[in-house]
């Protein structure tokens, strides 16, 4: 066994744990990001309810501080350049985009890990 196979079979193992941590937080975000906009926030203008804002506005600030870690990490190691990663990055600010780049991501690494 050569010392390439072994270092190529980990980098694999590390891209693969990589996109994986970056996919869930990408979902989540997403996710919570999409509730407090269009069911928490309503609820606090219109009915005033400021309990789901301050629950899921929480939630979605935590887990985005970890979703920017993540998109760092998978960045680096699929080397994308600056701008990219930027838009990738700033993904979770968007309702719906952080699933667009995710599926993008998703083509990336598939077509990285054959």
């Amino acid at each position: 066994m050569t010392g390439t196979s072994t270092t190529t079979t980990a980098g694999q193992r590390g891209l693969s744990g990589a996109f994986l941590r970056y996919r869930i937080l990408a979902f989540l975000t997403g996710v919570l990001l999409i509730l407090l906009v269009f069911l928490a926030l309503p609820m606090k203008y219109l009915a005033d309810n400021e309990g789901p804002v301050s629950l899921i506005g929480t939630a979605h600030g935590f887990l985005f501080m970890a979703y920017l870690v993540t998109a760092l990490d998978l960045g680096i190691r699929l080397r994308w350049a600056w701008l990219k990663l930027g838009l990738v990055m700033l993904a979770g600010t968007v309702p719906f985009a952080s699933f667009v780049a995710e599926r993008r991501a998703h083509a990336e690494v598939r077509a990285r890990l054959g």
